[in-house]
């Protein structure tokens, strides 16, 4: 074996022979004929070779803390030179503490004969250090140790990014699980990795029940949203998602939803995502309130005017497709002004709401009723002509008749009305419809003068 294919331990244990032989005396090697002393050079140069190429600061001691050898990089550690440290103990190289501990470390080796692996935090260069050490024992030719090979290496900077590494996955998993909104964290394939409390809260389901399954295979979406789930996952993966849609609890409620993904990209992949969902349910509660009111007149709970129109522009349109006439009715409350000023504008509102109320039990289910403003109403009577005119009017008045002599009060409701026919055939514009019928409406009020 060449000596440069010779381990530190086997280069040490050779040296440690041929001093033993240079003391007894015996100057020449029978086999080589070489001068055991120019053995020993050569060997001694080839180790120093050795433990200088290395990364690691080296130091051999004895089993009473002597330091028989070290490497430049150790004694840069220490602040000398490698000559400056031959001999010493551990405690003129280390604090008392330090070397106690090195010291039952190199016991502890001596004793179990195996090698021993420990971290441990060092002063250097005017910063606590963290190395990685290896004490290995070191062998005689009988089997005996005599000495310890420390092994050193300076693992801060590594260290300090397993420690960053770590914070940044307990700040992930701080955020992860405290989050107010449910997260479900997917791989790849789109396979539950891990939930918060908040996901067990909305849905229902604990880690245990899903972890491994497929988002999108029904759990927590309807049958009829699956599609939906799958597409919108590839498209998550391209980047930031948001949209609202309708998921399903453990117990078969639906309930609306707004998703939020992200991709999580390690080395430029998409290794997975992290879905967020928040429960929009009172705020779509809201939004129908909202436009409730924008549609609905607040006193009387009819259609209010914007409304109204935005439905007879809707309802001439399917008249034209369908080739049915659409009957339009403008009315207003006669002496309604009176009835205001002499009993007061509660009583007003009260008229109003009566009126509708009329309105509602006479007219059909599809028929459309809207408040104009003040005390005029706009009725909208589908697939029906000014042919049955009459008889809504009659009905009308027949009902009006009940209402008086049901409420008895000291003035009678009335109304004027006026129709026109939204005719297919000879279709006219909204405007001019309303204004007919408006037309009609207070040419009949004249009559009742």
């Amino acid at each position: 074996m060449k000596n440069e294919d010779k381990t530190k331990e086997e280069l040490i244990k050779e040296l440690d022979t041929l001093r033993k032989e240079l003391k007894k005396g015996a100057f020449m090697n029978s086999t080589e004929h070489k001068p055991l002393e120019e053995i020993l050079r050569e060997s001694e140069e080839k180790y120093r070779n050795l433990i200088e190429s290395v990364n690691e600061s080296i130091i051999s001691v004895d089993l009473q803390g002597n330091l028989l050898t070290l490497n430049s990089r150790a004694a840069s550690y220490l602040g000398g030179l490698a000559e400056d440290y031959i001999g010493k103990t551990l405690w003129d190289i280390f604090p008392p503490k330090v070397a106690e501990e090195r010291f039952a470390e190199i016991q502890k080796v001596f004793q179990l004969g195996e090698p021993v692996v420990f971290e441990s935090y060092l002063p250097f260069q005017g910063k606590t250090c963290c190395f990685l050490t290896s004490m290995q024992p070191i062998k005689n030719g009988s089997g005996d140790i005599y000495a310890v090979l420390i092994l050193a290496n300076n693992i801060t900077e590594q260290k300090k990014a397993e420690e960053a590494i770590k914070k940044s996955q307990q700040e992930f998993a701080s955020l992860f699980y405290s989050s107010p909104e449910a997260l479900v964290y997917l791989d790849e394939k789109s396979n539950v990795l891990n939930i918060n409390p908040r996901f067990t809260e909305l849905f229902g389901y604990t880690l245990k029940e899903i972890k491994g399954r497929k988002i999108n295979e029904g759990f927590i979406h309807p049958p009829d949203k699956i599609e939906e789930g799958v597409k919108m996952r590839i498209n998550s993966l391209e980047g930031y998602l948001n949209y609202e849609t309708i998921r399903k609890r453990k117990d078969g409620t639906l309930f609306p939803v707004s998703i939020s993904a992200t991709p999580l990209v390690i080395d430029g992949h998409a290794k997975g995502e992290i879905g967020v969902f928040i429960d929009i349910t009172e705020r779509k509660q809201l939004e129908e309130k909202l436009e409730k009111f924008n549609r609905i007149d607040s006193l009387t709970g009819c259609y209010n005017r914007g409304y109204g129109l935005e439905l007879l522009d809707r309802q001439m349109k399917l008249s034209h497709r369908s080739k049915s006439p659409l009957l339009l009715a403008f009315l207003d409350i006669d002496g309604f002004k009176t009835i205001n000023d002499t009993f007061g504008h509660d009583e007003g509102d009260k008229v109003l709401k009566e009126v509708i109320n009329l309105f509602k039990s006479t007219l059909r289910e599809i028929d459309i009723i809207c408040r104009m403003g003040g005390d005029e109403f706009l009725l909208i009577f589908p697939d029906s002509s000014l042919k049955e005119a009459p008889l809504i009017k009659e009905r009308l008045d027949k009902d009006l008749f009940k209402l008086n002599q049901t409420i008895k009060k000291p003035y009678k409701i009335d109304l004027s009305i006026g129709l026109s026919e939204y005719d297919p055939v000879n279709p006219l514009i909204m405007d001019e419809l309303i204004r007919i019928a408006d037309q009609k409406m207070y040419e009949e009020k004249r009559k009742k003068k």
